[in-house]
């Protein structure tokens, strides 16, 4: 909707002359118009003053004429910009045409014929879940649907990594703890889960402190490769409970994997890419190792296997990479991690685009920035000294159950949870996923200003407006003989020109793989119905500006409702 403007400002403006690359701005005040066009450049082009460039231009620009140009009623020059108009019957017409009639406002086809493969969560089985891996769970969910939105065929996947030195540190401090183990094998999920990060540490700290014990765990990570029968019964019983545990996670956040890979189903795969690429001399020996000489292309050398003779984390990539192209094909593979990885990703990249030509250019690593927690908020871990994501999850849901414990509403506790799952991941996709972060549990909890629980509030107000009028939400159809009222306000219009603005968007995160682009929107778009709602009577206004006015808080309703729906957020009815 905003593109076709756009589109037809441009034609307006090279039609007048101006070459090159077209870039619009908004006005500071809705009394300057809608869209501007900055004279600069071709003011220096031309040896003007700008100001007196943007007059001339004006002037050379035709009057709109029959057609999509006749949204544009206006072009001024104001200072050294060239100001456009829109006419808001036509715009009013329009948008609310394109969004209560149109379900698919906002949606592409671009990405039709597509797979896309986006692997992100990878926890590690006898680890902690944490908040790492808290926030790509919920970026990788996010960009998922940002992706089907655009037509593409997304498989959701993850990598978790079920065999190496940590299951090896954590089956040896499970030994150590034997009796307690057996007696965990009837307690919830979270004690046993509790009981494995404690053995995981226990095992960690012994195997730099002790070298009887780090032998000890070197002969475990040797039995765990080779599926030793003495060490199967404790290995998988602890698999199962770190995978049940991950399971209570996805569940909570409203997320399912089309496929779940392991680190045990692609190792031996990996190590056979490695040493046949040796003999290649894609790979070469280097003390005992087998390495990537990555230092030739630009990059570093990187261990693919160790002295040992087992493939690391590297080998297996390969292996699953393989894996990956073998069952989807895909055009692309995203993988949502942190961005300690990325030197990392760039030899794998590198070395698998040699191995397997078909993989060039088609692995995308998002990098994920880091996040630690701020505000008055203690938490102390159940697990350690790492904060895992369940429990920045239980802290968020506490503090909006505090909020809500006087409200007089029906299903409180769905409604706590539903909008506790909001105020996490609309705080954590509000800022671009590479980007630090410090999560504050009391701000992201906070009915006003740019928050999860603020944006899901302007969307029950809506409904509870559409019932107050005898309108059932969603119910709401634009019969195009309603008469558009003569005058529209700045605020109706300025909700208008944010509501047309929706497909750009999503087709903005799409090329940017950037989730909180929607989320910057969602939230102009609350702020804009905020203004209009506060300035503008609906239930008491005239027939003809009610009906309008119905429809207006519909259309932001349901571009709302979609916008949410793609960053893995749920609306309530009621808050």
């Amino acid at each position: 909707m905003i593109q076709e403007i756009k589109k037809n400002i441009i034609d307006l403006l090279t039609a007048a002359g101006v070459m090159g690359d077209i870039e619009l701005s908004s006005p500071p005040k809705p009394e300057m118009g809608d869209f501007a066009f900055a004279c600069f450049g071709i003011a220096k082009e031309k040896g003007e003053n700008p100001a007196t460039a943007a007059k001339n231009l004006v002037e050379k620009i035709s009057p709109p004429v029959d057609g999509e140009e006749d949204l544009i009623v206006k072009v001024q020059a104001f200072g050294p910009y060239v100001n456009f108009f829109v006419d808001s019957q036509e715009l009013a017409k329009t948008v609310l045409k394109n969004i209560l009639e149109n379900k698919k406002f906002g949606t592409h086809t671009f990405g039709q014929g597509q797979t896309i493969l986006v692997e992100y969560a990878c926890p590690n089985p006898m680890k902690v879940f944490h908040l790492g891996h808290l926030r790509n769970l919920i970026t990788g969910e996010a960009m998922a649907r940002i992706l089907e939105n655009a037509g593409y065929d997304v498989k959701r996947v993850n990598y978790q990594g079920d065999v190496g030195m940590h299951i090896a540190k954590s089956l040896w401090g499970i030994n150590q703890m034997n009796d307690v183990f057996a007696s965990m094998k009837n307690k919830s999920v979270e004690e046993q889960v509790a009981f494995l990060g404690k053995a995981y540490a226990l095992g960690a700290t012994k195997f730099e402190e002790d070298a009887a014990t780090q032998a000890e765990i070197l002969e475990y990570n040797r039995k765990i490769y080779e599926h030793d029968w003495e060490i199967q019964d404790v290995y998988q019983t602890a698999r199962v409970w770190s995978l049940e545990y991950f399971d209570t996670i996805y569940t909570k956040l409203g997320t399912r994997f089309d496929r779940l890979y392991f680190e045990s189903e692609v190792f031996n795969e990996g190590k056979k890419m490695v040493l046949d690429g040796l003999e290649k001399g894609i790979f070469k020996k280097s003390d005992g190792a087998i390495i990537f000489p990555g230092s030739e292309c630009g990059l570093h050398d990187r261990v693919f296997i160790n002295s040992q003779g087992f493939p690391t984390y590297e080998a297996k990539d390969l292996g699953l990479a393989k894996l990956h192209f073998t069952e989807y094909k895909p055009d692309k593979v995203i993988h949502v991690v942190g961005k300690e990885q990325t030197e990392y990703f760039k030899v794998v990249f590198q070395a698998l685009s040699v191995i397997l030509p078909k993989t060039k250019d088609k692995e995308l690593h998002l990098v994920g920035g880091y996040l630690q927690l701020k505000g008055d908020e203690k938490m102390s871990s159940r697990k350690g000294n790492v904060i895992s994501g369940d429990e920045l999850v239980m802290s968020v849901e506490n503090n909006v159950r505090k909020i809500m414990a006087e409200r007089d509403i029906q299903h409180k506790e769905f409604i706590v949870n539903k909008v506790s799952i909001a105020a996490l991941k609309y705080t954590m996709l509000r800022v671009n996923a590479s980007e630090d972060m410090a999560f504050d549990v009391q701000e992201s909890v906070s009915i006003s200003g740019d928050s999860g629980s603020y944006v899901l509030y302007i969307v029950t107000r809506i409904r509870s407006l559409l019932v107050k009028a005898g309108v059932l939400p969603n119910s709401i159809e634009l019969n195009v003989s309603v008469k558009i009222p003569e005058e529209i306000g700045a605020e109706e219009k300025q909700l208008l020109l944010v509501l047309a603005r929706f497909s750009e968007v999503t087709q903005q995160a799409v090329n940017e793989f950037n989730p909180s682009v929607i989320t910057k929107y969602v939230f102009a778009l609350a702020q804009a119905f905020n203004v209009f709602y506060q300035t503008c009577s609906v239930l008491d206004a005239a027939t003809e500006q009610k009906q309008f006015r119905l429809y207006l808080a519909q259309a932001v309703a349901r571009v709302m409702t979609d916008g949410l729906y793609l960053l893995g957020i749920e609306t309530v009815e009621e808050m």
